[in-house]
């Protein structure tokens, strides 16, 4: 039930006011980082109706596996092109979050004498090298996201028996710790966020050190620039809640597919297998939260 209203909730609420700040304050804000935002709120939007609406994913710690029940999970889609359809859009918020991010970095530089300053045609050739990588992704889930040769072996389990009778579509890679196809996936995965991972550290804490060292030296003088500076602060306080509610409880739900976490008593399973869905599911509302609070 808390997955099927978020959207909606989200969307009567939160979404409107966002809208009408990149909308109506377009004086403190440059036209190519607004259309930006708009482009990632409505991305993270897509994703949230996906994630919570029509599939309603469920973590099944300590399993190598997922069970979703929203309404495309009960329409008989094969698995794979479901797991493709749900890589899609998780994935998708990506690009537009670095898209985002790279503008802002350029903007922060530009009044500087930095070598890390881009032409637009080699800022657009790094985000298809980058949108590359992550979407080799979506192939990688449609290929490898099948189940185990032991699926239905794993499915006379209690709690696994309950979930297919319950009806929905259950994705079984593997008994605890051994996703038998599904690992190949994940070690694509990991190739992606060695490339990444590093990428964004490193402009992320340029920018930080040239706004530091802007606000020392005073050089922002009219309103105008200061506010700049400010949304740039936003952004990078953004960054760090994608980092909590989006790639942390991500890494978690997948490193115990390859990890056996079996041992760990029942009450602790129970608890991460809440906890991590609804931190993922809060990830474009704590960004959305955060962006009003702070404008």
């Amino acid at each position: 039930r808390y997955q099927s209203i978020l959207p909606f909730v989200t969307l009567a609420t939160l979404r409107p006011l966002i809208f009408l700040i990149l909308l109506k304050e377009r004086a403190h804000m440059k036209k190519d980082i607004r259309w930006r935002y708009i482009f990632n709120q409505i991305t993270m939007m897509a994703q949230e109706f996906n994630f919570c609406f029509l599939f309603r994913v469920h973590d099944l710690a300590p399993y190598a596996g997922l069970y979703c029940d929203g309404p495309i999970c009960r329409m008989g889609i094969d698995k794979q092109y479901l797991t493709m359809i749900l890589s899609y859009t998780t994935v998708g918020t990506v690009p537009t979050f670095l898209l985002l991010l790279i503008r802002m970095h350029q903007r922060i530089i530009e009044h500087t004498d930095s070598k890390l300053k881009l032409s637009t045609r080699a800022q657009v050739m790094l985000m298809i090298f980058l949108s590359m990588v992550l979407f080799s992704n979506v192939a990688g889930f449609y290929a490898f996201g099948k189940d185990s040769t032991n699926a239905k072996e794993l499915t006379n389990i209690p709690d696994l028996a309950w979930l297919k009778q319950r009806g929905g579509t259950l994705f079984l890679f593997g008994p605890p710790g051994r996703a038998e196809f599904f690992g190949s996936e994940l070690a694509l995965l990991l190739c992606s966020i060695l490339i990444i991972a590093p990428f964004v550290m490193i402009i992320s804490f340029h920018a930080m050190k040239i706004m530091r060292d802007q606000h020392l030296h005073r050089s922002l003088t009219t309103r105008t620039q200061q506010l700049q500076l400010k949304l740039f602060a936003v952004f990078f306080l953004q960054m760090i809640g994608v980092e909590c509610f989006y790639v942390a409880p991500l890494f978690a739900m997948l490193v115990h597919m390859i990890v056996d976490v079996s041992w760990l008593p029942a009450w602790m399973i129970a608890l991460g297998r809440c906890t991590l869905i609804i931190a993922f599911t809060l990830e474009s509302v704590q960004l959305s939260l955060i962006f009003l609070l702070k404008n």
